[in-house]
């Protein structure tokens, strides 16, 4: 299918939680979307879509069930069923958004969903959102480093960040 007729996935980022801490751009992506996807991990209302909840009444919703695990295969098939279903809508020429909590480039489940529709040729972008730790940061009126001082990022499932005395 032609490029031209098929809709734009967007990897959305919608901040850390406050509604006023969403980006123009991710208001203005999400504004233009006719489709809003999000992950589902079978627990509580998606907290990506309480935040931005003003932006996407009325507009079409896909929930994109996630397992909260780490057998990769369990998680590979998850991440190609919600491209499958992504891609469908946008070989319709409609465009998704997809809501993440904080920054999509920062251990976001789209980012692999992304990196499936990429590899099959569709239109992607990503919007970048502020994340917790920046806002943390911010709400205790404190900076995360300065100067030649360094920032690390670890995932909550890493060793590394257990410090040697």
């Amino acid at each position: 299918m032609d490029n031209e007729a098929r809709g734009f996935f967007y990897a959305v980022g919608v901040g850390s939680g406050d509604p006023e801490l969403m980006t123009f751009k991710a208001v203005e992506v999400i504004r233009l979307c006719e489709w809003i996807a999000y992950a589902d991990s079978g627990g509580n209302e998606s907290v990506a879509l309480k935040i931005s909840g003003q932006y996407i009444a009325g507009k079409s919703r896909l929930s994109c069930p996630m397992p909260m695990t780490t057998d990769p295969e369990r998680l590979r098939r998850a991440h190609e069923e919600a491209a499958g279903k992504i891609a469908g809508i946008l070989d319709a020429g409609k465009s998704v958004a997809f809501l993440v909590l904080g920054d999509p480039s920062i251990y976001a489940t789209v980012m692999y969903v992304h990196r499936i529709l990429s590899g099959k040729g569709y239109d992607t972008a990503i919007i970048p959102g502020i994340a917790s730790f920046c806002a943390v940061a911010a709400a205790i009126n404190q900076p995360l480093c300065l100067g030649d001082e360094e920032l690390h990022i670890f995932p909550s499932s890493s060793t590394a960040y257990v410090l040697q005395a």
